[in-house]
């Protein structure tokens, strides 16, 4: 099944990256007419029915595409080839690819930078948390030695994965690490039983937890991880001046999305849960109550940046990362007066 779910992805990929391809040409020949393509990559189908439901999006003075890229690494991907000029991942992915990377970007310029986040706080269904099998014998963090972890690599569920490891006492050798493509993988090969651990979501394990199968041991809080997404870009989409104006504009509407729109219109986002990600009312009920207390906060408090160097710190102490370097240069402010107003 791992085999499978990682040619599944990687053939979703290359189609989306033909399409980005495709969008490209048209980009260059609205670039002739004067008019700047903005393409924004989201991991799941359901975020561009929701902008476009909720009506904000209209009439832009700039063309948006949106491509679904699932998971962080294909997203980190799509914007290093330049087939996106803005991706959602985690709020810690460049971080992650700064620690990576050949060389120290706190001394060069990034070759990625996050520019906003978004997240759920006192959602009341975390994320990410760890959850356990009850036949794996995992009563605490320790107990996770010798045992099945699935993740995915370069979001906030790799924030949690490499804090749980920490807090444990453990590394990467110390247990069984399965890496899958994205999110939806990894949890369905612990709901599949293939694994005695998962770092995600309630409501991708909900049929387990809620049969007793499983339990959460721990919460992103209890693992000192904000959660929720980032968005990251390139340097070059900074300095060109109509993709930063297209930038800041979609933030600012994107801030009204979350702050405005998002709580106020249960029946609307709960629809497009259901007809676009097939998911039942019960579920779509979950994640829409999880999703209204979606906000988007400032990337350069430095409480935010201090949190996402202890979590890189972290990450290297449990052998995550290749190095424990200042990150504090990836996270650029740009955007925060347009999707953080006072």
């Amino acid at each position: 099944m791992k085999r499978i779910a990682l040619i599944t992805s990687a053939l979703l990929l290359g189609a989306t990256l033909s399409a980005c391809g495709d969008s490209a040409s048209a980009a260059d020949d609205e670039a002739a007419a004067g008019q700047t393509t903005l393409t924004f990559g989201f991991q799941t189908a359901d975020y561009p029915a929701l902008l476009e439901a909720s009506g904000l999006f209209k009439d832009l003075p700039y063309k948006l595409e949106t491509p679904v890229i699932a998971g962080p690494a294909a997203q980190i991907s799509a914007l290093y080839s330049k087939a996106t000029d803005v991706g959602l991942v985690g709020e810690n992915t460049a971080a992650f690819e700064a620690a990576n990377a050949a060389d120290d970007w706190s001394k060069t310029e990034p070759k990625v930078y996050t520019i906003a986040g978004v997240t759920a706080k006192d959602a009341p269904y975390p994320a990410p948390s760890l959850f356990v099998r009850k036949a794996a014998n995992i009563n605490s963090l320790a107990d996770l030695r010798g045992k099945s972890i699935a993740y995915n690599f370069g979001g906030n569920i790799y924030a949690g994965y490499v804090k749980v490891l920490a807090n444990a006492g453990l590394t990467v050798k110390d247990i069984k690490p399965v890496q899958l493509p994205d999110n939806q993988a990894a949890a369905a090969s612990f709901v599949a039983g293939q694994v005695d651990a998962v770092v995600t979501g309630y409501a991708n394990v909900k049929r387990v937890v809620d049969s007793g199968e499983a339990v959460r041991l721990a919460t992103n809080a209890d693992l000192g991880v904000i959660g929720g997404a980032g968005f990251i870009t390139r340097p070059d989409v900074l300095k060109d001046e109509a993709k930063l104006a297209a930038v800041k504009d979609f933030f600012t509407r994107f801030s009204k999305f979350y702050s405005e729109w998002y709580p106020n219109n249960e029946a609307a986002v709960e629809k497009v849960y259901q007809s676009v990600q097939k998911q039942t009312p019960e579920l779509s009920k979950i994640n829409w109550e999880n999703g209204a207390k979606s906000r988007l906060y400032k990337i350069g408090d430095p409480a935010f940046q201090k949190t996402q160097q202890e979590i890189v710190s972290a990450a290297f102490k449990a052998g995550g990362v290749k190095n424990d370097r200042d990150i504090s240069s990836v996270f650029n402010p740009i955007v925060d007066a347009s999707s953080v107003p006072q």
